[in-house]
């Protein structure tokens, strides 16, 4: 696999300075790196200018989802425009963060973690955990040595709608379960959270009000003041067929939610993934056959195109 960076603006004052041969348009990148493999190409201007949007428009800390894409090239880009603050979802991307970006914040927002990734993410710095179960939530206590300083987040089960990737089947605590395990929480962590996700790539901006609202009734119910509010990801990009409601769409919905269910002054987070990558990057291939309408790639769903 080889990596470039197409310049997308003549503002070099916005561009990333990098390691990445630096090509003025695709056609000279391909004309360059000619090969047998696939051409991934950065944008460094257009993740520039999404990260922008998030850091300014969303009222509260944007924590990138690593997973998304955990090139040092995104990482450092995204760093450069303020995104200080990333999900980490193993040991691999513990140690990874604190290679590229070693003053950077970590969030441990996968539910399900080993014991082993669990005790070197804290001897690393992390602080910030998430769980959705009794099992989970005794292993960061253990692994921790029942540390005084950790925020627990639990990630709860929400029912909403249009989102292409629906995720609340594989993890999030059920309402039934949730209450339990918040007030456990609370005895055993300095401070307190909830996190959902409301699908990936969804389409209704309501979504985050709908899960926003039942965030705050699970409060109620456990009869606990939170300390932090994790609206997830699950913002949306622009593929071809969709088209979605604008960024600022979301961020004015998350914000009125906010004030209507009695979260003011919660520290507030989102986890944007794809939302902060997607449009900075893409794959070239080369035809190698073409039998009908089928097309035979230098690369496919066992690679790049997964």
């Amino acid at each position: 696999m080889h990596t470039a960076k197409v310049q997308t603006t003549v503002d070099k004052k916005s561009s990333y300075q990098s390691t990445l041969p630096c090509y003025a348009s695709l056609s000279e990148a391909l004309d360059c790196a000619a090969d047998n493999d696939a051409l991934h190409v950065f944008y460094p201007d257009v993740l520039a200018k999404k990260a922008a949007q998030f850091v300014s428009g969303f009222d509260g800390k944007v924590v990138y989802a690593v997973k998304a894409n955990p090139h040092p090239e995104f990482l450092r880009g995204l760093w450069q425009q303020g995104v200080v603050a990333y999900d980490v979802a193993s040991l691999r991307e513990v140690e990874l963060i604190r290679e590229v970006l070693p003053e950077a914040d970590m969030y441990f927002m996968h539910p399900v973690k080993s014991r082993q990734a669990i005790r070197y993410a804290y001897e690393q710095g992390v602080r910030i955990f998430a769980f959705d179960h009794g099992d989970e939530l005794k292993k960061i206590i253990q692994e921790t040595k029942s540390a005084e300083d950790l925020t627990l987040v639990l990630r709860c089960h929400v029912k909403v709608a249009r989102a292409a990737y629906e995720l609340s089947g594989k993890f999030g605590a059920m309402a039934d379960d949730a209450v339990a395990l918040l007030k456990q929480a609370s005895m055993a962590a300095a401070r307190v959270g909830v996190s959902f996700h409301v699908g990936s790539q969804n389409l209704d901006v309501s979504a985050f009000e709908q899960a926003i609202a039942q965030m705050a009734q699970l409060a109620q119910k456990a009869q606990i003041t939170l300390d932090v509010l994790d609206v997830g990801g699950g913002f949306p990009v622009a593929y071809p067929g969709m088209e979605p409601p604008s960024l600022d769409a979301y961020f004015q919905v998350i914000r009125k939610a906010v004030m209507k269910h009695g979260f003011a002054g919660v520290d507030l987070v989102c986890e944007p993934g794809r939302a902060l990558v997607a449009d900075a990057g893409k794959v070239l291939t080369r035809v190698e056959m073409r039998r009908g309408d089928v097309l035979y790639l230098n690369d496919g769903t066992y690679g790049a195109l997964f």
